[in-house]
């Protein structure tokens, strides 16, 4: 009995993980929304309008329709924490994270709009003081029907150089409502088995989950750092629901200890990153997010591009050999009367003009430094 019970659970399981994977996500325009469903029901608006300081995900829901994004409406604290967004400090010194700077969105195209997943890719600009582009954002977003959410980021930096400053604050993330708090009954988990905001925060690792209570169920949050990034990117887990995850902030994340690492591009110049946010009902294991990762790792792995084989031509066939005629044999030379050696000429000197010491190199200028504010 208890095996056929162990086998009817573990086809309830299964049966559930695929039907995560099955279903079907469908992308739609609204003036300057675009909702996303899932099997028809909502699960997410993206908001382009010019009159907001960055475009982002919000509401954001659970499969039950469960709201996992914290309400715009008289936010206790920290009103740039807006759904689900991309958006750092310090970016040739403008200050993005906290909407000093604008992120205008410039365009939104629906790749695939239906599908799983369905795809959209979108273009927001980064604005400096002078309204032109410090860097473009280039966005590939897919939406799978298990509510996981890959963003392929590109930024392309403008006319002049691009510096990302070491900061904690950023780069792409969500901000979760009250009562999954950690500060309340929430939890809080990483790849590796270590607990709780404290011992996870600016540590990097291939995720975090974030999971508590909504209206007496539990739901959670993963996000998720790709094995394809420049380097390992650190995540600002707080006990207060923010939620995000940035590669800039090594300095930062680690009290000081190690040392800054700002990111510089050349004018024109590009970069890529890939994250991964995943949303599930129950716990890490009930939510199934290690299946989850490997299936971000999967479907944003790079494919291999095939080598074209050039044919090469036949060697040619080696000539036949001719044989040489017959020589004859050549004549003694005669022996030539020793001449008298000449007198040794003075051999000329090089002019040393070899400065052999290497030229000194320029000293990059530092840049200002840091205002000062009060911020977390």
């Amino acid at each position: 009995m208890k095996t056929v019970l162990s086998i009817l659970c573990l086809f309830v399981g299964l049966s559930t993980a695929v039907g995560a994977a099955e279903g079907t996500v469908d992308i739609k325009k609204n003036g300057s929304k675009f909702s996303v469903t899932i099997d028809g029901k909502p699960f997410a608006t993206y908001n382009t309008s010019a009159d907001l300081p960055k475009p982002f995900f919000s509401p954001v829901r659970a499969a039950d329709g469960t709201v996992i994004t914290r309400s715009l409406v008289d936010p206790e604290d920290h009103p740039h924490h807006k759904g689900i967004w991309v958006a750092v400090d310090e970016v040739n010194t403008v200050d993005f994270w906290a909407e000093k700077g604008k992120i205008k969105n410039t365009g939104v195209k629906i790749v695939k709009a239906s599908g799983n997943p369905a795809v959209m890719r979108v273009t927001n600009e980064w604005l400096g003081e002078d309204n032109k582009p410090i860097i473009t954002e280039n966005t590939l977003i897919s939406i799978y029907a298990n509510r996981l959410m890959t963003y392929n980021i590109t930024f392309t930096a403008g006319a002049k150089p691009v510096v990302f400053e070491d900061t904690k604050e950023g780069l792409f993330g969500i901000r979760l409502p009250n009562g999954m708090r950690e500060k309340e009954d929430g939890s809080v988990v990483n790849s590796k088995g270590v607990k709780g905001t404290k011992d996870t925060w600016g540590k990097p690792t291939e995720w975090i989950d974030y999971y508590g209570p909504l209206n007496g169920k539990v739901y959670g949050v993963t996000l998720m750092d790709s094995p394809q990034n420049y380097k390992q990117s650190r995540y600002h887990v707080r006990n207060y629901g923010l939620f995000t995850i940035s590669p800039f902030g090594d300095h930062a994340y680690t009290n000081k200890k190690q040392p800054a690492d700002h990111k510089h591009l050349k004018a024109g110049e590009k970069m890529n990153l890939k994250y991964g946010l995943y949303i599930h009902s129950g716990d890490t294991k009930q939510g199934h997010v290690a299946d989850a990762y490997q299936q971000f790792v999967d479907v944003t792995k790079k494919k291999a591009t095939k080598k074209k084989v050039t044919q090469q031509k036949p060697a040619a066939k080696p000539a036949k050999k001719v044989a040489a005629a017959p020589q004859k044999p050549a004549a003694p030379a005669k022996t030539a009367e020793p001449k008298m050696k000449p007198v040794p000429e003075t051999e000329a000197v090089p002019a040393n003009n070899c400065e052999c010491q290497p030229a000194q190199q320029p000293q990059p200028r530092r840049g200002l430094f840091g205002r000062l504010r009060f911020r977390r």
